[in-house]
């Protein structure tokens, strides 16, 4: 609950500050942004993604084992490997930047890059002090450390950049400017952990204490032996977290540059990746911070269910979180869909990038319910022990994206080439790929089964309406009284009320799914109507 409060304040705090930077700085400013951002992201996936996961698992099982010697050996033992991956990722990031920027065609990124390299380091002991926390079941630290980051970002961001564009710079310095409060947060975030750590009480034990744990210990076990356990946890995850964020990276990779060989000057395809990057990507990342949470809860759910021998309780667990899932991705990516573009010209003020942006958006819109399904289905693979097939999975996600993200843009339809759109239509290819095959490595190499039809099938047609009543509700308030923001509220609440009413009738809730809540019964006592109105 923690995770996702904090997850939840970080994405809304994350939108306010892509709201007043995309003003500032415009498409071109934010292709310049984004690009360097999903360079580091990539990078901070690939080096550390599987890092807290696995270090929380082994660092929990030690002190279950009263193994607390060990825990404190294989916390700094991480924290040493990876600050020195990270400052080596930030050197390089550094010192090649301009060869990272000219290899992607935005030569005038660089600078982006150069600012937002010493994050990477910073990123890398956070990330090593947030695993240690975890595994003691203290998420406090994270979730602060993550606020901090996002708080800082916003309003050091936004500062610089303003003051940037007042000394005249160019957009490109603009850019750079405001990149700077990423790299400002990530490391305040760093220092918050690392003075948590350091005035911990579970840091703090006396020298003779610590003496008597070496003497109760059973055995003393090799750094060698610890690092290779914790590697065989962290880099499948890696992988896993890695080939994920690669969706992104190959749009910056390859978009950009397959855009100039349509015939487009450098700033216009930058400014087209920007306008993407910044109205459609970031609404599109929304509505997974509601799935995530499911997805934590649903992998020690499993494991335990299917420790004790209950294939009854894994498929009840496998069956509910799809359908819960579903129930959230389904009614979002059929309102992005259907009504892009009041969306973004209600949070965002430039309405001709706005409109560039909405047929982008409505083509990106149903990844939102494939990136859903698709986590919870790599959730189940990862708690059945399966992760090599999910690792597959993304591998041949990545080859279908690329392969789509280097053929689209070229391609003619009605003499018109595809452009930006090969980013929405091969991310779409992309979890769709994952998907299917997660879903089949599923039903072939284990046994749970998944009831497609009587999981997704109400679902789909509640959203049907949902879409249907958005749009219609809409397009009638603009005939009646002409354009103005607030319709686009009144029919995001007259599209809700549709599918709640909708899911009732077809019977896509019911008892059973309200009583699997916490506190359900007590939902269900409290609101009488609820046992009249559903199955």
């Amino acid at each position: 609950m923690i995770l996702t409060a904090a997850n939840l304040i970080t994405k809304v705090i994350g939108l306010i500050f892509k709201i007043p930077l995309t003003n500032m700085l415009g498409d071109e400013g934010m292709g310049y942004f984004n690009t360097a951002y999903q360079i580091y992201t990539w990078l901070y996936m690939l080096s550390t993604a599987g890092l807290p996961v696995a270090l929380s698992l082994m660092i929990s099982e030690f002190n279950a084992q009263g193994r607390s010697r060990d825990s404190r050996r294989i916390f700094r033992l991480t924290l040493l490997i990876f600050s020195a991956v990270g400052l080596l990722g930030t050197a390089a990031m550094a010192l090649f930047s301009k060869n990272i920027a000219r290899f992607i065609s935005a030569d005038l990124s660089y600078l982006c890059i150069t600012v937002i390299s010493p994050a990477l380091f910073c990123v890398c002991v956070s990330s090593a002090v947030r695993g240690y926390f975890q595994g003691h079941r203290n998420m406090l630290p994270t979730a602060v450390s993550e606020i901090i980051e996002a708080v800082c970002k916003m309003g050091i961001g936004i500062t610089l950049g303003l003051y940037a564009i007042n000394k005249g710079y160019p957009l490109y310095q603009v850019a750079a400017y405001a990149i700077l409060g990423v790299t400002v947060g990530v490391a305040l975030g760093a220092v918050f952990l690392a003075v948590t750590a350091a005035f911990s009480s579970k840091n703090r034990q006396p020298y003779l204490a610590e003496l008597a744990e070496r003497r109760s210990e059973p055995e003393h076990v090799s750094n060698g032996k610890l690092l290779k356990g914790f590697l065989k946890i962290a880099i499948p995850v890696m992988l896993s977290s890695s080939l994920l964020s690669m969706s992104s990276m190959l749009d910056t990779m390859i978009i950009i540059r397959r855009l100039k060989e349509t015939g487009l000057a450098e700033t216009a395809a930058v400014a087209l990746y920007g306008n993407y990057t910044a109205y459609c990507v970031t609404l599109f990342n929304l509505p997974p911070v509601l799935i995530y949470p499911i997805v934590n809860t649903l992998i020690p759910s499993v494991s335990a269910a299917k420790a004790s021998g209950n294939t009854a309780k894994v498929n009840l667990f496998v069956e509910k979180s799809l359908k819960l899932s579903a129930l959230i991705a389904l009614p979002c990516a059929a309102g992005l869909g259907v009504m892009s573009e009041p969306i973004l010209k209600l949070i965002f003020s430039s309405e001709e990038s706005a409109s560039m942006a909405a047929p982008l958006l409505s083509v990106l819109a149903p990844s939102v319910f494939l990136i859903g399904i698709m986590a919870v289905t790599n959730a189940i693979l990862q708690a059945s022990k399966k992760l090599s097939y999910s690792v597959f999975s993304m591998l041949c996600g990545a080859a279908v994206k690329a392969a789509l993200a280097y053929v689209l843009p070229l391609v003619k339809i009605r003499g018109q080439y595809l452009n930006m759109y090969a980013a929405p239509l091969s991310t779409m290819a992309f979890y769709l790929t994952i998907t299917a095959l997660n879903i089949f490595f599923i039903i072939k190499q284990t046994d749970i089964r998944i009831p497609v039809f009587r999981i997704f099938l109400r679902p789909l047609v509640a959203a049907a309406f949902c879409a249907v009543s958005a749009a219609g509700s809409y397009a009638l308030l603009i005939f009646s009284f002409g354009y103005h923001k607030l319709f686009t509220l009144i029919s995001i609440g007259v599209a809700a009320a549709f599918y709640l009413l909708m899911l009732i009738l077809l019977g896509g809730i019911t008892k059973e799914d309200i009583g699997f809540l916490p506190k359900g019964d007590r939902i269900l006592d409290r609101f009488g109507f609820l046992n009249r109105i559903l199955r």
